[in-house]
């Protein structure tokens, strides 16, 4: 193989290790139960631990949600006020 065909190899692998993977919708799910107080709007940007939703408690607001990874909050499925069950689907992140 001559030299010029290697340097263009060794380019085209450096390339494809540069390109990001694309972006993922990743499912956010509740952790407790009760009756939503708050929840976050799509188009947020969220970092991993964020709270994205809260519930109700007898010492008041609890985070039910959190980011599990970093991104936008691409759709909201719960409003205030619903009620939600432990392992429901709240919101949907889109990675970066």
């Amino acid at each position: 193989m001559k030299n010029w065909q290697k340097a263009g190899l060794a380019a085209a692998a450096a390339l494809c290790m540069t390109i990001p993977a694309e972006a993922a919708e990743v499912s956010q799910n509740a952790v407790l139960s009760g009756k939503v107080t708050s929840v976050v709007e799509v188009n947020t940007p969220v970092r991993e631990g964020q709270v994205l939703a809260t519930v109700d408690s007898l010492v008041g607001p609890v985070p039910a949600v959190r980011a599990d990874t970093d991104g936008v909050v691409t759709k909201v499925l719960v409003v205030k006020g619903q009620q939600i069950n432990k392992q429901d689907a709240v919101a949907v992140i889109e990675t970066k």
